[in-house]
């Protein structure tokens, strides 16, 4: 498995799990909200101006809930534009061929800032090569837990 598809199903399975649960949630609250008008417009002692003061808490409730799965949302569009391996790695090889152009036409610059562009590139490189090291030691790792999951469990003795 490519490791962008494994992150991008890493992402998904992630989202979807949150999807659920907010769904879950949501319906609760709306369920709660629901009994909470029937019981006011059935109680005789509940007062129109602590009705409309409920109401308005549930729709600054409902505004704030919009609010937080919008940047829910916006998140996970973030995380996966960070994760989209490719890019990244792309970028750095951007960053390094500008680096590299800007060294090889600095004929007029002096030695000793010549060969520390040359330590900084050659830093920038190293740790741009542990950075992608780090990721796919990372993802190889997560691979595993995710290949064990989906495997079906094998019955015992006792199960069969």
């Amino acid at each position: 498995m490519d490791n962008n598809d494994f992150l991008k199903k890493m992402m998904d399975f992630h989202k979807a799990s949150f999807e659920n649960y907010f769904s879950t949630m949501a319906t609760l609250q709306d369920n709660t909200e629901k009994l909470w008008e029937a019981f006011a417009s059935n109680t005789p002692g509940i007062s129109e101006e602590n009705k409309i003061i409920m109401k308005q808490w549930t729709d600054e409730f409902k505004k704030n809930r919009a609010s937080f799965k919008k940047a829910i949302d916006s998140g996970y569009t973030k995380a996966e534009a960070f994760f989209d391996f490719n890019e990244i790695l792309s970028f750095q090889d951007q960053s390094e061929a500008t680096f590299n152009t800007f060294l090889n036409q600095a004929d007029w610059m002096p030695e000793d800032f010549k060969k520390a562009l040359k330590d900084l590139a050659d830093a920038y490189r190293k740790g741009r090569e542990d950075f992608k090291k780090y990721v796919e030691e990372n993802i190889n790792h997560l691979q595993g837990v995710f290949s064990t999951a989906d495997k079906k469990s094998e019955k015992t003795k006792r199960q069969k």
